[in-house]
C-alpha cells in the first residue's frame, strides 16, 4: 500500500486564514487539489472525486453531514478544535469505502488550570462561547461545553419578508483521569 498523503494543519489556520470564515473547509480549499464545489458551498472535491468521497470523523464520530446552512459554516466550532488532518491517500481500510479524502478532526479538552472559565466570540456568521473547567477528583480532569448560533437571519429578517434559515448546536465534553 502507498504511503499516506498526510497534512497536518495548525489549528489556528482556521482564524488565520484569509477568507477562510473561520470554516475549517475553506481553510482546507487552499490545499493542492483540493477544491470547492462552487463558491458558496464548503463541500470539497479532492483530486478530482466527489463530495460523497470524503469521510469526516471527528474525536473518532463519523460525522455525516458536517456542512451547516447550504455549506456556508461547518459543524465544527473553531475554538474547541485542537488538530485537524486532511488524508488524501492511501489510507487503511478502516475508514470504509471513501476514496477521495478523511479528515480527521480533534477537539481540545477543558483546561484544568481554574475551576471556571469562559469566552466569547462573534465570526463573520454566529457567535459562540466557550465555558471550561476542571472536574473535582483526581488531577487533569477536566470539562468544556460550547455553544453557537447564527445571528444573520435576526438581522436580514427585519429587511427581508422572509423566514431564512439558522441553526446552533452545543457540545459537551468531560476528560477524567482515573489516575
Amino acid at each position: 500500500m502507498p504511503a499516506a498523503s498526510t497534512i497536518d494543519i495548525p489549528p489556528t489556520a482556521v482564524q488565520n486564514v484569509a477568507g477562510a470564515g473561520e470554516n475549517i473547509y475553506r481553510v482546507l480549499q487552499t490545499l493542492p487539489g483540493v477544491a470547492a464545489v462552487n463558491d458558496f458551498d464548503s463541500r470539497l472535491t479532492v483530486r478530482g472525486g466527489a463530495p460523497d468521497q470524503n469521510l469526516t470523523v471527528m474525536d473518532g464520530v463519523e460525522i455525516h453531514n458536517p456542512y451547516r446552512l447550504f455549506g456556508l459554516t461547518s459543524a465544527f466550532n473553531p475554538e474547541t478544535i485542537a488538530n485537524f488532518e486532511l488524508i488524501t491517500g492511501g489510507f487503511s481500510a478502516q475508514y470504509g469505502d471513501r476514496l477521495s479524502s478523511i479528515l480527521l478532526v480533534d477537539n481540545r479538552p477543558g483546561s484544568p488550570a481554574t475551576a471556571f472559565g469562559a469566552t466569547a466570540a462573534l465570526s463573520l456568521t454566529d457567535a459562540n462561547f466557550v465555558t471550561e473547567g476542571k472536574l473535582a477528583g483526581p488531577n487533569g480532569s477536566s470539562w468544556l461545553v460550547t455553544g453557537r448560533r447564527t445571528y444573520y437571519d435576526l438581522a436580514a429578517e427585519r429587511v427581508v419578508d422572509a423566514d431564512l434559515p439558522s441553526f446552533a448546536d452545543v457540545q459537551g465534553r468531560a476528560d477524567i483521569q482515573l489516575r
